[in-house]
């Protein structure tokens, strides 16, 4: 009964429309927060605003790439590629 619940859960974590969600949602919010961090910028940075927005969407492409490639070789702790990846986007858009 309790490795039934345990496989379960683990299918749930490896599918793939649920991790290309989460992504998608991890880089809107890191969006967010780097929309924060870039008012914040002196009006003498002039381009210097973009950094973060753009920093969480490259990184959150990255995540993207990362996790389809390495979704076979890791088939049960490919949701580990999606917890790191979205956790490295959100921080490096809080800084600059």
């Amino acid at each position: 009964m309790e490795t039934k619940k345990k496989s379960e859960i683990f299918k749930l974590l490896n599918s793939i429309g649920l991790n290309i969600l989460v992504i998608i949602v991890g880089t809107i919010i890191a969006l967010i927060f780097g929309l924060r961090t870039a008012s914040n910028m002196p009006a003498s940075a002039n381009m210097g605003a973009f950094i973060p927005i753009m920093k969480a969407i490259l990184y959150g492409f990255i995540t993207l790439i990362a996790y389809l490639s390495f979704r076979k070789p890791l088939k049960d702790y490919s949701w580990l590629i999606t917890l790191i990846g979205i956790i490295i986007t959100i921080y490096s858009s809080t800084n600059i």
